[in-house]
């Protein structure tokens, strides 16, 4: 096992509001890895565009490459939107990969509650859903999807306070025995007012999650 401080992981980002955010959580949760960044903003334009799948799949891959060539010991990726693009870089590099929902959604399944998924991002919805519902077959979790329209324009507006108010409205909807899950990295901008706002909800982040997945594959 590496000396914690070396280690050096890959983030590969295709949505440019989801670096800030991931950032922030290794900063809080494991401030001494080495950071590795790629990025091609264009694949979540093209993604929302219909771009044929074995393109997104080509160009997912090759970002993984480029971290791999850099000699990272995982890779994270940030956007919610390219799961089975995602599990083919899986299968085609040896070293850990982690998809950017699947740590939240272990721990919604630990969970054992009806859960909910929250999106800004509309290509993502159908895509976590399903990721949601292969990972939990076979278990009594039943999965809904949420699409607080908007949002994202506002952020990327820069508008932050309207856009995490979006999502806090979108959360006191939910029954508090229900799980929330924000679905996208570039939510976790409103964790905080949530968790002073909304404390008797279950509401997990997905880049705390990912970076606490990843601190455990590798710090004893």
């Amino acid at each position: 096992m590496k000396h914690q401080n070396k280690i050096r992981i890959g983030l590969i980002h295709a949505l440019e509001e989801s670096e800030e955010p991931i950032r922030q959580s290794f900063q809080k949760l494991w401030p001494n890895v080495i950071l590795n960044e790629y990025s091609d903003f264009q694949l979540s334009i093209d993604r929302a565009n219909g771009l044929d799948e074995s393109r997104i799949r080509s160009r997912i891959i090759d970002l993984g490459q480029l971290a791999v060539n850099d000699h990272v010991d995982a890779i994270l990726y940030t956007c919610s939107a390219f799961g089975d693009a995602i599990d083919a870089a899986k299968i085609k590099f040896n070293l850990p990969i982690l998809r950017p929902n699947e740590s939240a959604f272990r721990m919604a399944i630990n969970a054992e509650s009806d859960t909910n998924i929250l999106v800004t991002f509309e290509p993502s919805l159908e895509l976590l859903v399903n990721e949601f519902q292969a990972m939990s077959e076979g278990l009594d979790i039943n999965i809904k999807g949420h699409l607080i329209k908007n949002a994202l324009e506002l952020l990327k507006e820069e508008q932050v306070q309207a856009h995490n108010q979006k999502i806090i409205d979108a959360v006191m909807m939910i029954p508090s025995d229900e799980t929330v899950i924000l679905g996208q990295f570039s939510m976790a901008r409103a964790v905080e007012q949530i968790n002073k706002d909304i404390s008797d909800h279950l509401v997990l982040n997905t880049p705390d999650a990912a970076v606490t997945e990843l601190k455990k594959l590798f710090v004893s």
